[in-house]
Order: structure tokens, then sequence, then C-alpha cells
């Protein structure tokens, strides 16, 4: 592969027009130099009753397969694509990896008979409460045994899915990252007792991190997912790995087709706060990038948006590196997200990134669920 050395100076953001309808013969890609990268489908019941937000139709879902099938894209099992994402001689310079949070019934039920078909790897993320409890519509521990026996990695979902970032006033930085770290041991330590031992990943309850709660993950030797949208690849934070959710209003298939094929920014790897302090709702994001590995990748293209507003302004910095972004209103309380995006002029398909921001309302409460 040919690298450049620098890029361009300037910055503007741009229409996303030309996004619609670009994923064409990708099978020919592949002959193309690229980042080994991952995308990671996120996933909850296989359904077409309950929470709107969290369901993907059974029809939906056999979609989704025969597209990831026709466009020729490998499914690797979720611990393998991690572990080969900074090696230069694997088969396939993209891949695959399906994710399924809660242990909803309806993957035992809807999704596995359909991947089984496939012989294609996935993962469960759990909340080990909801098993020992028997919730309405979770799966037995018996059935996640079956899937474990047959290869699925079942991962931590902690303990009883509360937020790790929501810290009581009471309670001292110290106090709630103790409770944070319980979290995920006991519920790790219940997973592999009852199913063996499992790679560790963890999936943050909500998609919600910060620093502090990375960290600890970081220290306690996992790979951490949110549900930011994006690619990943060698040069990305483990502790804050994005996904595509593909449920609700993000599961028809021409979305999902451009998700599969997304390629992850060439940043330096910094992991940047997203839970803002009081009063601030104007963060600005600077992602510096590498000039290696950035062939028809150009910052003057990016395109930048933000929950809510639609386009904002994102600016290349040459001096720094970087590419500034900026929203133009105020973010709502809650969660939020910039997305950026740079197509690659070789490969025709699209750099994908997502920051998400986490903020607290003026007293600082959290919206309900």
């Amino acid at each position: 592969m040919t690298h450049r050395k620098s890029f361009r100076g300037g910055g503007i953001a741009k229409p996303l027009s030309v996004f619609i309808g670009v994923v064409t013969g990708l099978l020919a890609v592949f002959a193309v130099g690229a980042q080994t990268s991952g995308v990671a489908l996120q996933y909850h019941r296989i359904s077409d009753s309950g929470p709107a937000i969290t369901r993907t139709s059974a029809a939906y879902f056999r979609d989704h397969l025969e597209l990831i099938e026709r466009l020729g894209f490998p499914v690797v099992a979720l611990d393998k694509l991690l572990n080969g994402l900074c090696h230069d001689d694997t088969e396939s310079p993209s891949a695959i990896a399906l994710t399924f949070d809660d242990a909803h019934r309806t993957v035992y039920e809807q999704a596995w008979p359909l991947l089984k078909e496939r012989n294609w790897p996935f993962i469960v993320f759990v909340n080990t409460a909801a098993v020992d409890g028997s919730h309405g519509g979770t799966m037995s521990w018996d059935q996640l045994r079956e899937l474990a026996q047959a290869g699925v990695i079942i991962g931590n979902h902690g303990v009883d899915h509360q937020h790790l970032i929501r810290k009581p006033a009471d309670q001292t930085r110290e106090q709630w990252a103790a409770w944070q770290r319980k979290q995920i041991i006991d519920a790790q330590q219940r997973i592999d007792s009852e199913l063996g031992p499992q790679p560790k990943i963890f999936a943050y309850p909500y998609g919600e991190y910060d620093l502090a709660s990375a960290a600890i993950l970081k220290e306690l030797g996992y790979s951490a997912f949110g549900q930011q949208s994006g690619a990943f690849g060698c040069s990305s934070p483990l502790q804050a790995l994005p996904r595509f959710p593909v449920s609700g209003p993000y599961a028809n298939p021409e979305s999902v087709e451009l998700k599969l094929a997304s390629l992850p920014f060439p940043t330096v790897g910094r992991l940047v706060e997203p839970v803002l302090p009081p009063g601030e709702r104007h963060p600005r994001l600077v992602l510096h990038l590498s000039p290696a590995d950035t062939d028809g990748f150009d910052p003057l293209n990016a395109n930048c948006f933000a929950t809510g507003q639609g386009a904002i302004q994102a600016r290349w910095d040459p001096e720094q590196m970087a590419l500034l972004v900026q929203a133009d209103e105020p973010l709502p309380s809650g969660r939020s997200r910039y997305n950026c995006t740079v197509r690659n002029t070789i490969q025709q398909r699209y750099h994908w990134y997502s920051q998400p921001w986490f903020i607290a309302d003026e007293s600082g409460q959290w919206p309900a669920e």
C-alpha cells in the first residue's frame, strides 16, 4: 500500500447526499489494500412485537443475513476479530460481528436457527440478574448453556443493567468505582460459573461510559462496546468500541448495507470523555488523525452531524493534524452523538466515526428512560 504522508489543509462540512446508493460491487473492493477493520451490528430482540427501538423483525433479520452473504463480508467471532485487528495477514480486510444485547429469548428461537444454518458465530451480552430472576422474555441458563456449548460467546452486560455513569450524589467516587467493578466482576463470575470461562468482552448498559469506567475495564482486561455507530480498526480504543444499532428505525436493509461497508477513521486512538460537565452543551470534538493507512481518505471531505441538528461544522486543522467538530446549537439532556463520515475515493466506501455525549440537566439529574 502507498501511504500519503500528509493531508491537504482547509476544511468544510458538505451535504451527505452522495451517501445514498454508494455500496455496489463490494466483492471487488477486497483487491484494494485496506486497514483490517470490523463492523459490529447490535441487535436486541428478533420479533415483530415489543418496544420498537429494541426489536428487529424476523423478516428484516433474514434480509440482513442475506445482505451480508451477497456482499461477501466474512462473519467472524468477536474475540477473534478483536485479536486480529492489527494483523495484515488476515484473509479479508473487513469483517462483521453479530451482537445481541440482553439475552432475549427470541435470539434463541428466531436468530440462532438462521445463524446455525450458516455456521456463523455471534455473541450474546447477558445481564445476569435478569437470567437468575427469569425476567420475562429472557433466556434461561440452560438455553445459554446450549448456545455456549455450540461455540456462541456469552458476553458481560453487568449484573442488573444499571447506568455505569450516573453516580448518586450520596456516594463518593471511590464508592462508585467499587460498585462499578462489582457490576463487572460479579457478572463475569456468574457467567463463567454457569457456562465455563468466556472471553472478557463487555457491553455498556445503554451504551453509556466515561473515562473512569473505561479505565476500570482496561485494568480488568476487557474490551468494551458502546452503542455509538461506526467501524473499528487497529487504532480504535478497545474500551469504547462502536456498534451499529440495527433495531427499530435503523433496521432498514438499505441503511444496513451502508453500515456493513463502513471503514474506521484513521485516528490515533485517543479516548474522548463523553460525559459533559454541568453547563457544557457545545462540546468541541478534536479528532487527531494519523497519516498512515489513509489512501483515499481526505478530511476536507468530512461531513459531520449532531443529534437533532443535521449537518454541523467540521474544520480541518493541518497544524494539529486534527478534524475539529462542534455543534451549532446546544445538545439536549440525555444521550447525543456527533457522527462524521468521509467517502474513501479509492474503495467507494465510507469511513464512519461516532462520538457519544452524555449530558445531565441543570440540576444534575438524568432523563428518565
